[in-house]
């Protein structure tokens, strides 16, 4: 075993990690009473205010917080293509103080889909007026604190929507905050603008239209259907969204014609081309996620409102290969790149964003901005101003795109959600998985044992994989600073042999990922993807031997991981422990 990613397992492992981080949390008090921190820099009437960290200290039951922190979608919940909308978290009642105003009966509740989702840094959500009718702290009648667990450099989003801010397009407003709970210090939080009524009425004066939430939703005759609706539930009239996704039916010459009756064309591109411009691959156009539609009734047409941009200046999607830089991984986006008239409008629009705010210098003198404020991990800063700049490795985000430009995205490759009947009745299929794992000092150990996809029982060997000469090291340790908390990763790899053979038949890879509090002997429920395991099949490739494709086969869906021994994959330390889950399977896709 090794500590390093190396040879085909470690690039097995540096395709599984979805934005990993670190930091941690801090006691600041054990006491019972509550903990009201001392206000850093001039506190004004702006409650974005962005020259100074907000102090939001929470205090509620420590029995409430325990039930707080381990709600949450599963992983195979959140991964399926018939999500949970149903899902609601619980909201408990706490007294909370924000830069020296006590606020007393606040509703809380967690918050987060499954990127952010940690038990030991939770997203919050603040509604000071659920209990109190008409209460607001400085005008807000709800704060949204978001984790950064996927930005330690604590600074992706407020960057992002400030660039939305001044290309035009309607964002919410983003200030960083230091939070505490019942006196334990969780760190910086980014507060965002909550997208609910006060934001329609902010920014459209209007309020009263439909308001569409997207997690991995897009136009279609029966993906429309994956859309949440926020407002109006009582009424429920999704008509217009209906008539908006009929415009796919359109053929290229009556396209664009017909669009501008449901969008301000200039507006979508303009939206468009800030998700290129700054990379954000967790996107509409990206991802056909993160972000929010408004049917104003002032103008009767659809805007397009950026969120969840903790994915920002990273720029490639690891879950869709090649799909960047000019992302079309969206009806609209990818309808519109097939047309002349408008893939010019979109390459002329991104070349204007770069020349008018894609400004080097400015970026990174705001990023240290927030360093300064936030005292971010210079690692963390470091890796946000290499993707703006360049490195000795890649070329920088202008570079990238201008070449994009220029080759007309030739080797770039779409994807898009299947249009297809969502069949949310039929019960998921899961099976079993038990796991047992090992380090020695020259042979790692142990088997995982489930049923395959055609019902067939399958026992992958682990210490198979370290002998032959094309042996790999079959138990792969990494330390992942990339995220908040530090996760702390293993991949363990196992081969099945042909039956009354010693041939290889298939070669499996189980992922297991322990946030850095969990990483010590003891035994560990399944959360969201922060403690979790994850099953491949690892198929190959011919000439692309270093790069395996894999083919997901299960996700985690309960059950627990336990810890015997945690060492670094050093030599001399060991690593021990086992696996008993219920997983659910995922469909092969063809």
């Amino acid at each position: 075993m090794t500590p390093l990613a190396l040879g085909k397992t470690a690039l097995i492992s540096s395709y599984l990690f979805l934005c990993i981080a670190c930091g941690g949390s801090t006691k600041v008090s054990d006491k019972d009473e509550f903990f009201i921190p001392a206000t850093k820099g001039t506190v004004t009437d702006n409650a974005f205010d962005p020259e100074r960290l907000l102090q939001v200290s929470i205090q509620l039951p420590a029995a409430d917080y325990d039930v707080l922190k381990e709600e949450g979608r599963t992983l195979d919940q959140a991964l399926s293509a018939c999500p949970s909308q149903d899902f609601e978290y619980t909201d408990f009642v706490a007294k909370v103080n924000i830069d020296g105003q006590t606020l007393e009966n606040v509703a809380i509740r967690k918050k987060g889909y499954l990127g952010s989702l940690s038990r030991f840094r939770p997203s919050l959500k603040l509604n000071f007026d659920t209990h109190e009718e008409g209460r607001t702290f400085k005008t807000l009648k709800r704060m949204t604190l978001n984790n950064n667990r996927q930005d330690p450099s604590f600074a992706r989003q407020c960057l992002a929507y400030d660039l939305f801010s001044k290309a035009g397009i309607i964002a919410p407003r983003c200030n960083l905050a230091q939070v505490y709970v019942n006196g334990e210090d969780l760190g910086v939080y980014s507060h965002i603008e909550s997208i609910k009524k006060p934001f329609l009425e902010r920014t459209f004066i209007n309020k009263s239209g439909n308001l569409y939430e997207a997690q991995v939703a897009d136009l279609g005759t029966h993906l429309k259907d994956k859309f949440e609706l926020k407002t109006n539930k009582t009424l429920n009239d999704r008509s217009d969204l209906a008539a908006f996704s009929s415009v796919l039916d359109e053929t290229d010459d009556n396209f664009i014609d017909e669009l501008k009756k449901y969008v301000d064309l200039d507006e979508f591109i303009t939206y468009w081309a800030v998700e290129s411009m700054i990379g954000n691959w967790d996107s509409a156009t990206g991802n056909a996620n993160n972000f929010y539609m408004y049917k104003n009734p002032d103008d009767n047409l659809f805007h397009f409102i950026p969120w969840g941009t903790d994915a920002a200046f990273t720029g490639e999607n690891i879950f869709k290969p090649k799909s960047g830089p000019l992302y079309q991984n969206f009806s609209l986006a990818a309808r519109l790149y097939a047309i002349d008239e408008s893939r010019d409008l979109y390459h002329s629009k991104l070349l204007d964003l770069l020349s008018s705010y894609w400004v080097e210098a400015d970026l990174i003198a705001s990023i240290d901005k927030i360093s300064n404020l936030t005292q971010a991990q210079a690692s963390a800063s470091n890796h946000l101003k290499e993707f703006i700049k360049g490195n000795s490795e890649n070329s920088s985000q202008h570079t990238t795109l201008t070449t994009a430009i220029n080759n007309q995205a030739a080797d770039q490759i779409k994807y898009l959600l299947k249009d297809e009947v969502l069949d949310c009745t039929t019960p998921a299929t899961q099976m079993t998985l038990t796991a047992s794992f090992s380090s020695g000092s020259s042979t790692d150990f142990g088997t995982f044992q489930f049923t395959g996809r055609d019902g067939t029982p399958q026992i992958a060997n682990i210490n198979y994989a370290t002998v032959g000469p094309d042996g790999v090291d079959s138990l792969v340790y990494l330390h992942n600073t990339s995220t908040l908390p530090n996760t702390h990763d293993l991949t363990a790899v196992g081969v099945t042999l042909k039956p009354g053979t010693i041939e290889l038949d298939k070669v499996y890879s189980l992922q297991i990922m322990l946030e850095d509090p969990q990483y010590t002997p003891g035994k560990y429920s399944l959360h969201g993807i922060t403690t979790n395991v994850m099953l491949f099949e690892v198929l190959s490739k011919e000439g692309d031997v270093g790069h395996p494709i894999l083919d997901t086969i299960a996700v985690g869906h309960s059950g627990t991981i336990a810890l015997e021994e945690t060492g670094d994959g050093s030599a001399t330390s060991k690593i021990k422990g086992s696996i008993n889950a219920t997983m659910t399977i995922i469909p092969k896709v063809e």
